[in-house]
């Protein structure tokens, strides 16, 4: 496995960080000494309350009383509404097995420490507590003593050291130790120091490392069980093949890097978890996903009731969006954020309110634009290559685009004419780097494409690359529902990229394929909406190069900055800047303005360099909720490195039918 593989496995699975979110919506200052707030709160258990079924267990004697499998201070959830009932299924539909991460999202954002509803601060979760040190180099946390596995076995320090020493930092399992836990190129240590407490300790200052960790659903240290893992390991067991070939695997490399890579959590249901609910089913293997209530769960409500008032979760596995716009409209989901939730189905859902019991929310977006149009700076035919490496070419295809055409006939005359560059709302506003190119100039187009080298054959024919050949490429653009309006904008545009004299066709795909041409560099060019709309800081891969299936304008550039040239492609000094102030700089800067700064000196590069083209302002977002379903706040955010719904404690949701 090479450094590549081992390090896009990672993100692919939700295990490697992305990047912290700071400034105005991140941490203030260095102090992260906590006393929580927001989200949670501490205390003891001063009511007994849980559900029925598990009650039942407790007078037969199949389960121990409540007192014995909650932690000794479990996270006290302050709901919405109010302390809710116990009972009902939450219903939901994913599309396909690759729909997986909303699952990460929704039921395992169990992390160390999480972002607060607000998404202002990093709060506990897991850990009881934490404090990062003055020169952010030590990083304290203390456990909850008593929070237990669901299958009942304690959870302490033997399960982190298990996580980080046997696997995420075993080259055996993981070749490449995920970026989250490096400072100057060398692995953290981790150090005990109590049966409930630890320390991570690196080699410099890691000033991003909680809101990286906030920022990833599924953090490693949570959902890596010794007790259950360590037969599979081949240093700590001497059955572990024959284990792992029992269970499927070829071997236990393949079972273990399965299980730290993620995808264990929904394939295997006897993977004990600190979730909420646990899954009754493998993703794929039919057309339900059911979860049931965790009778260990290690939250409580401010009565000291156990959570989650929910029974269980029930996520329809559907074929495309038809399907689940049915449903919604029936009544049959409770809630639902994605695949439907279009600027083009808001009115069918608007009218459908009444006879299917919901309503709307509303999702504050971090996206960055409509429609993100990403040229493969780093494409394997180096005549592509090239003509995409010059920027009065970008530049020239920016000025023939009718953006205000697109906005009309695609998103119902909502937004503005707009960039790849923060949101109005963000911090990190700059009009001149969001509004650059944009209008509709056919005679600039035809200028910059000229300045580029490419002139016309014969006057108004086709452009011509340095080959001598027609300029022709394909736009990569995933099949299916998720983000149908891709697609029809990308119709709409690519005639007026005809008109000036450079041809480039739709290229969809499915999912899976789509994923496997990025992750082989083996795609002309991108489409994607993309995040970093509102806050940059949490997720630059739009701006500069940082890899991801969505920000792949440079895959290969990423790839020669992480190896230090021994892979990839030497990327030209601006972006050699870029990921030099974002790794270096922002690491080692403990304060929220220093840090604030550097991130406006990549966006400053950004916008002279002009790597990608955008289309138009990203359109507010919205969700479905039924009527019956409590303690769903009236907003929220939707955003890669906010994982949503968990940020909003769907352990406290409750239903009234």
């Amino acid at each position: 496995m090479t450094r590549r593989i081992g390090r896009r496995g990672f993100l692919l699975a939700g295990g490697v960080t992305a990047a912290g979110a700071l400034g105005v919506l991140g941490l203030r200052g260095c102090d992260l000494s906590t006393s929580p707030s927001g989200g949670g709160g501490e205390g003891a258990v001063t009511g007994n309350g849980q559900a029925p079924e598990l009650q039942a267990l407790v007078d037969s004697g199949e389960l121990p009383p409540l007192s014995e499998r909650l932690p000794e201070r479990p996270l006290v959830v302050q709901p919405v509404d109010g302390p809710g009932t116990y009972g009902e299924t939450w219903r939901s539909a994913l599309i396909g097995a690759g729909d997986s991460f909303r699952l990460n999202h929704g039921i395992g954002y169990e992390n160390m420490v999480t972002w607060d509803a607000e998404w202002r601060e990093v709060v506990p979760c897991v850990a009881e507590s934490f404090e990062m040190s003055e020169d952010a180099a030590r990083v304290s946390f203390t456990l909850r003593a008593g929070l237990r596995w669901s299958d009942g076995t304690p959870f302490t320090v033997d399960d982190i050291e298990f996580a980080y020493r046997d696997l995420v930092t075993d080259t055996e399992i993981v070749p490449d130790t995920p970026g989250q836990y490096l400072a100057g190129g060398q692995a953290a240590t981790l150090e005990r120091t109590g049966e409930h407490s630890f320390d991570i300790v690196f080699a410099g200052p890691r000033a991003r490392y909680l809101e990286e960790m906030a920022s990833e659903a599924g953090d490693m240290l949570t959902r890596l069980p010794k007790h259950f893992l360590e037969r599979f390991h081949p240093r700590l067991s001497p059955d572990a093949e024959g284990a792992a070939q029992a269970r499927g695997y070829t071997g236990p490399v393949e079972l273990l890097q399965d299980a730290v890579y993620g995808g264990m959590l929904w394939t295997d249901p006897e993977l004990p978890r600190l979730h909420a609910w646990l899954p009754q089913d493998a993703i794929g293997d039919g057309t339900r996903m059911r979860f049931t209530r965790n009778p260990y769960y290690w939250k409580v409500d401010p009565e000291g009731n156990q959570l989650p008032y929910l029974n269980g979760v029930d996520f329809t596995m559907a074929q495309d969006a038809e399907v689940v716009l049915l449903r919604v409209l029936g009544g049959e989901v409770d809630l639902m954020d994605r695949h439907v939730t279009t600027t083009q189905n808001k009115p069918v859902l608007a009218e459908g309110r009444e006879d299917g019991g919901y309503g709307f929310y509303d999702l504050e977006t971090d996206k960055v634009n409509t429609l993100s149009i990403m040229l493969n700076l780093t494409s394997q035919n180096e005549v592509k290559r090239e003509i995409f490496g010059n920027r009065d070419f970008r530049i020239g295809l920016s000025y023939a685009i009718d953006r205000q055409r697109i906005i009309n006939a695609v998103h119902a005359r909502q937004g503005e004419p707009w960039q790849v560059a923060p949101s109005r709302a963000s911090d990190f506003f700059d009009e001149e780097m969001a509004t650059q190119y944009t209008e509709y100039d056919v005679a600039a187009a035809e200028e910059h494409l000229d300045r580029a080298g490419f002139t016309r054959r014969g006057g108004d024919g086709p452009r011509l690359g340095p080959d001598g050949e027609p300029i022709s490429f394909r736009v990569l653009v995933g099949a299916g529902a998720a983000k149908p309006e891709l697609l029809d904008a990308l119709e709409i545009l690519l005639p007026m990229w005809r008109e000036v004299g450079v041809e480039a066709r739709i290229q969809s795909e499915d999912l899976t394929l789509r994923t496997q041409l990025i992750q082989a560099n083996e795609h002309d060019a991108l489409v994607w909406d993309g995040d970093g709309g509102l806050n940059p800081m949490a997720g630059p891969g739009m701006y500069m190069p940082q890899w991801g299936e969505n920000n792949a304008f440079c895959p290969e550039w990423f790839t020669w900055l992480e190896t230090g040239g021994d892979e990839g492609m030497e990327p030209p000094e601006p972006a050699k800047e870029q990921y030099r102030i974002y790794t270096e700089e922002l690491t080692s800067e403990t304060e929220a303005e220093g840090r604030a700064d550097g991130m406006r000196r990549i966006l400053e590069i950004a916008k002279e360099q002009f790597w990608t083209i955008g289309v138009s302002t990203a359109l507010p977002g919205y969700g479905v909720v039924g009527n019956d379903l409590r303690n769903m706040p009236e907003r929220t955010f939707f955003a890669a490195t906010y994982p949503y719904p968990g940020g909003v404690h769907p352990e406290q949701f409750f239903i009234e039918r």
